[in-house]
Parts: structure tokens; C-alpha cells; sequence
């Protein structure tokens, strides 16, 4: 018999032990997070895992029942066949299931996370980031549940790839539904670790760059050193803190990308290019640069042109550090650590690391520039609220979108 998937649920096929979770009834199980690793978005991969026969008991059944539009007709449930022991997921046939904007006819694999990941076929690296963020949940006492999805051609039915988790908690959970407002679906983008590295950033910059600039050539106060007394002294003094702040905020940026829990996030995202289809869509974001096009290609995070920009900076901020510990170090050569740090400064010579010194400013700040006036003509331009995500962390794009990095805005 076929249900219709707005009055459907399930069986839990793979979270067993959630029925001896809570022997108090005033608690009750929820959905914590749906956590999408391919193109479908949040609130389809719920749909997809309450595809199950109607009227379940079962407490998985009826959370995921609570979590979804009940009013949004999905699709149809044609067959189901529940977990068993020696397979600890279910499996069902859904017809005209709405994916991506176009009705198909699709099987639904759902249930004990590890079981599905065995059985389904998934990228390296989006798996290493899933599983992380799996570890997280875990730890906050929630349970996970794997969603893999099959095309169905006929009789035939296709491979299964994992399309992501679904978290269930026990007592006032409640996941957070996507604020959405004149066709706009906002999306949580930027932590609040990043926003305030971002702006501690600009703030230590300004500070480096005013008395850098002094060190390098006095631009206020007496000209004599006599009346100057210790003005040089104090602008040495505050741009040594400010350095050494800024290589202790370098680490702090270093162990976001590393323990990052989102792929706009990690270190692999310092290399945007890696197939044919990330240069081609370079060259169409450069296009709409040069107001050649009307559209950049959606994304969520940083287009190619800008990561790249942004993996040149680090770099050069990494150079800018140790030209400025190398001559930091020079008057310091009883340690055999500043010696060793200012040791090539001794055969390229002072004057070469002051220039590269402040070259590496200028080129910081030529970057600034740019930066504001892109964030600006982005903000007008896509109307994505880019300008303000640095603030509130989040971005706005409109229903239905596709990112090239991202699952579909729902």
C-alpha cells in the first residue's frame, strides 16, 4: 500500500536503544540537527528519512514526523523493508520524490549511521568532516542516524550514496528551523571564534601598519632625538605587542582550520582548484568581475578567485612574521634562538629584509582595499547580507539556489 510521505514516518531501523532512553514521559525524543554532505539540502534529508510506512509508533518515527512540514506532500511511499539484525537500516522505494527541484523516483536507505556508511559509497574528505561533526553531537548525549539515497530506474535500482546524518536528543532539544524571510533562506556561516578574529585582525593591523610606518620613517614629532625622548622607544614598544598579538591570533586561525567542522572552513579550502569544473568556474566568476555576466555562480563561502587571494595573504602573512622576528632578533644574539631567527638577515642584509618588511604592508593593504570594495559591490550587487555576516555570521540566498559548495537553500 502507498502512503503519501506528508502523514508518513517510520521505524527507527538503526536507533533501537532510544526506546529505554527516557523512562520519564515528560521527555521526548527530537531531532537535534540534520546535517546534509551532498547537494540536497537540511530539510530534504529529513523528508527522505521519514519516507517509512505511517502511523509508527516508533519514537525515531514520530520525531522525524515533528520535524517536517506536515503539510508538504513529498512523494510516495511505494515499498518499505525494516531493519533487521544482521542489517541495521531500512530500506524503501519513494516515487516522484521532489530532489533538487525535479521529481524522481528514488530508494531511501536509513538507519544505524556505521551500517549505512558501509554500505553506501561517499567522498574521503566530506566523510572525515561528517564524522567530526558526528564526535560533536555525540558527546552532547545524541544519537545518529545515516540517510543514503539510491536512483530507482524502473525495477532497477542504482547505487546508494550517503547524503548525510540526522541527530536525535532526548529532553528540550529542538532544531533550529532555517529563518527564511521574502524568499531568502538565511544560512549560519561564520562562528563567532572567526568573526572576532576578523575584526582583532583589522584593529592589529591599523596598530602595526601606524607604527611600523614610523619605525620606518618618523612622520610626527620633534625631529631632533633630543625633544623626541621616548617617542620612538613607546612606537617600538606597541608595535612589538601588536606583533606578537598577531602571530598568538595566526595560531588561533590555524586551529580553526584544522578542527573546523564545515568544508568553507578547513584548511583544504587554501586550494580551491582541483578539478577542471573549480577552473571553470573561475573564469566565470572573473567574468562577472569584469561585469561581463549578470550572475556569479552561487556559493555559500568563498569563490575560487577569492580563496586563492586569500591563500596568497597567509602566505605572505607567514613571510611578514619572520621578516619581522628576524629583525626583532638582531640585537638579541644571546639566544641562540634569535640568533638562529636572524641569521639570514646577516647574508641578505638589513636594508633587503626591511624593504621586503614593507613591501609585504603595502601589498596587505592594496589586498584591504579590494577586500572592502568587493564585500561592498557583493553586498549591493547579490543582496546575500555578506557585509553584515562578519557581524550576526550569517549569509542570506535565495530559496531554491544550488551552491557549488554547499547543499540546496531550502
Amino acid at each position: 500500500m502507498s502512503t503519501q510521505l506528508n502523514r508518513a514516518s517510520s521505524s527507527s531501523g538503526g536507533v533501537p536503544e532510544t526506546r529505554k532512553i527516557a523512562p520519564d514521559k515528560n521527555l521526548v525524543l527530537s531531532v537535534t540537527e540534520s546535517r546534509p554532505i551532498d547537494d540536497i539540502g537540511a530539510e530534504t534529508l529529513l523528508r527522505l528519512a521519514s519516507s517509512q510506512p505511517a502511523n509508527s509508533p516508533d519514537p525515531v518515527d514520530q520525531a522525524l514526523l515533528r520535524a517536517v512540514d506536515p503539510d508538504y506532500v513529498y512523494g510516495t511511499v511505494e515499498s518499505f523493508s525494516p531493519a533487521t539484525p544482521s542489517r541495521k537500516y531500512s530500506l524503501s522505494v519513494v516515487r516522484d520524490a521532489k530532489l533538487l527541484g525535479e521529481r524522481q523516483d528514488v530508494a531511501v536507505m536509513r538507519g544505524d549511521l556505521a551500517s549505512v556508511v558501509q554500505a553506501s559509497a561517499w567522498d574521503k574528505h566530506e566523510m572525515k568532516t561528517m564524522m567530526q561533526n558526528v564526535d560533536t553531537v555525540s558527546k552532547f548525549g545524541n544519537r545518529c542516524m545515516g540517510v543514503a539515497v539510491a536512483p530507482v530506474d524502473g525495477d532497477k535500482t542504482g547505487e546508494f550514496v550517503l547524503k548525510g546524518y540526522i541527530a536525535f536528543g532526548i529532553g528540550d532539544h529542538v532544531r533550529p528551523r532555517p529563518v527564511s524571510k521574502g524568499g531568502y533562506t538565511r544560512i549560519e556561516m561564520w562562528p563567532v571564534a572567526l568573526r572576532w578574529q576578523h575584526w582583532i585582525n583589522m584593529i592589529l593591523i591599523i596598530m602595526m601598519t601606524i607604527t611600523g610606518y614610523y619605525i620606518m620613517d618618523p612622520f610626527f614629532g620633534p625631529s631632533n632625538a633630543h625633544d623626541a625622548g621616548m617617542l620612538m622607544g613607546w612606537n617600538r614598544l606597541i608595535h612589538f605587542i601588536a606583533a606578537f598579538a598577531w602571530i598568538a591570533l595566526s595560531i588561533w586561525r590555524l586551529a580553526i582550520m584544522v578542527f573546523a567542522q564545515t568544508r568553507q572552513m578547513k584548511w583544504r579550502a587554501l586550494w580551491p582548484v582541483r578539478s577542471q569544473d573549480d577552473l571553470k568556474l573561475m573564469w566565470e566568476q572573473t567574468k562577472y568581475y569584469l561585469l561581463l555576466t549578470n550572475e556569479p555562480p552561487p556559493r555559500v563561502g568563498h569563490n575560487g578567485l577569492q580563496q586563492t587571494a586569500y591563500t596568497g595573504i597567509y602566505a605572505m602573512c607567514m613571510v611578514q612574521i619572520y621578516s619581522g622576528l628576524a629583525l626583532f632578533g638582531l640585537p638579541k644574539q644571546d639566544s641562540w634562538f634569535w640568533r638562529l631567527m636572524a641569521a639570514p638577515v646577516e647574508w641578505i642584509g638589513i636594508p633587503y629584509f626591511r624593504l621586503v618588511h614593507a613591501l609585504i604592508m603595502f601589498i596587505i593593504w592594496a589586498f584591504v582595499i579590494l577586500h572592502v570594495y568587493l564585500v561592498f559591490r557583493a553586498d549591493a550587487t547579490e543582496r546575500h547580507g555578506g557585509l553584515s555576516a562578519m557581524i550576526n555570521g550569517g549569509v542570506w540566498l535565495p530559496k531554491g539556489t544550488k551552491p557549488v559548495d554547499g547543499p540546496e537553500v531550502e
